[in-house]
């Protein structure tokens, strides 16, 4: 006969076995003893050991031992209040989880043992609400502070499947490459009273994973092209970016002829072969919408875990934050199946800087900012009067101008140089006819003599060779 075997402690405590055992303590026949044997279901050896402690010390043989012990690890009602009141007055900014990694770090406070569980069990008993709370969450909260005052005569019962209809969100599904889909975008964060930053970032669409990101103090060009870099430099190049339909990326003649496009964004996105995709729906691009909500949560404390003071020290430490996120705040997807990033070789400081079209004048000098410069080939100004240059201003603040597949230096305005040998262009391989000739359209950028947009082929700049002369 198979017996069913349970544990000491569930048989003692069984008020069925315990009869079981009383009565079999009393009786002295073996037979009616074996009857209560299988009753109990336990084993043989157990059984009469039952038998035998419950004579020697009676009903205290059914208590547990530990019954009026207090566990070892029991945890009190003034470490909840503490932890509690150290979550209002230091990490109130921060969200339930790295609150706890930030609980368990701190050496002034003995809190290694928490648990994530323990410390959301506190906090919402406290009414506290995390950054990263659900807006299912969130509604519910509300909806209970509002039930709270509401007079009890007029409360109506809601049911769940009502709130749960509120709610519903359909995912949108992810791509299967990592590096096919970058998602970009911008968001402001409030620094101190006085001071609100915006947040430039790129994220991957597939793996989840941010890419990069930088602080300006407004939603610039130059904010995305600085959160671009570390992109290129640590991943490389990709094949679409998902935005909004900011003029950073987008405008009505893109649509229709990108030859005529005067985005500076377009410029490095063509040659680098980068398709962008805008959308003014933020469905286009949830990855990224969802990620500011969790870095809103978390980046508070940790830039005051650095004690940053000012927006150059932040953007020192967010390639540290960013490595923060993608180790312990972000989850990443591993389910894709290829890489799709390419490794990217080029010169950075030039491609990513800003780029416009000048005329040179009779003088041989074109202004900028106003100030005049020499077009030189070393230190000798070329002698290419009215003929309109592309002018780069490169990160670094240096100014260089490209004419055809070649850089040129530029030197700042001086007399003594006009009347100095000149170079005459065709000297330099440039045959006239491939000169730039008069504008026919009213786009400056569609005839333009930049390497990135020649208008019937396009240059890659890694097997384009950079001739730069600088004085």
């Amino acid at each position: 006969m198979k017996r069913n075997y349970r544990g000491k402690r569930q048989m003692k405590t069984n008020k069925h076995i315990q009869d079981i055992i009383r009565e079999a303590a009393l009786s002295r026949d073996k037979a009616a003893k074996r009857e209560l044997l299988i009753k109990s279901g336990g084993s043989r050896s157990w059984f009469y050991d039952a038998i035998k402690k419950y004579k020697e010390i009676g009903e205290a043989f059914f208590i547990h031992k530990n019954k009026n012990n207090k566990h070892a690890q029991k945890r009190t009602h003034m470490q909840a209040l503490e932890i509690s009141r150290i979550f209002r007055d230091e990490y109130l900014n921060c969200n339930f989880r790295d609150f706890m990694r930030y609980l368990k770090a701190d050496k002034r406070y003995d809190y290694q043992w928490v648990s994530y569980s323990y410390i959301y069990n506190i906090l919402r008993s406290k009414n506290h609400c995390s950054k990263l709370a659900h807006k299912k969450t969130i509604k519910l909260l509300a909806k209970e502070e509002e039930l709270k005052n509401r007079p009890q005569s007029l409360l109506v019962p809601s049911s769940a499947t009502e709130r749960a209809k509120e709610n519903i969100h359909i995912a949108r599904p992810r791509t299967q490459r990592r590096g096919h889909v970058v998602e970009a975008d911008a968001t402001f964060w409030r620094f101190s009273d006085e001071e609100i930053w915006a947040l430039h970032g790129y994220i991957d669409e597939a793996s989840g994973e941010v890419l990069g990101l930088y602080f300006d103090h407004q939603e610039t060009t130059e904010g995305y092209f600085n959160a671009l870099k570390p992109v290129l430099k640590n991943y490389g190049t990709f094949e679409v970016l998902r935005t909004d339909k900011r003029r950073t990326f987008w405008s009505e003649k893109k649509e229709s002829s990108p030859e005529d496009s005067r985005i500076q964004f377009a410029f490095v996105a063509k040659n680098l072969g980068i398709d962008i995709q805008s959308s003014i729906s933020p469905q286009f691009k949830p990855r990224i919408e969802r990620l500011w909500k969790t870095i809103k949560g978390t980046i508070t404390t940790f830039m005051e875990q650095n004690k940053v003071t000012n927006i150059n020290e932040a953007n020192l430490v967010l390639p540290k934050f960013v490595e923060y996120l993608n180790n312990h705040v972000v989850t990443l997807q591993k389910d894709f199946t290829t890489n799709s990033f390419k490794k990217f070789e080029g010169d950075l400081n030039i491609i990513l800087g800003h780029k416009s079209i000048r005329v040179v004048a009779r003088d041989l000098t074109v202004t900028y900012e106003k100030k005049k410069y020499f077009i030189c080939n070393f230190t000798t100004p070329l002698n290419i009067p009215r003929r309109e240059i592309m002018i780069i201003q490169c990160c670094d603040g240096n100014l260089i101008a490209s004419l055809g597949d070649n850089y040129y230096s530029m030197i700042e305005f001086d007399n003594e140089m006009l009347y100095k040998s000149k170079v005459v262009l065709e000297n330099e391989g440039v045959k006239p006819e491939d000169m730039p000739q008069k504008i026919k359209n009213n786009s400056v950028w569609a005839q333009s003599n930049f390497i990135f947009f020649k208008k019937n082929t396009q240059v890659d700049i890694k097997s384009t060779p950079i001739k730069l002369a600088i004085y």
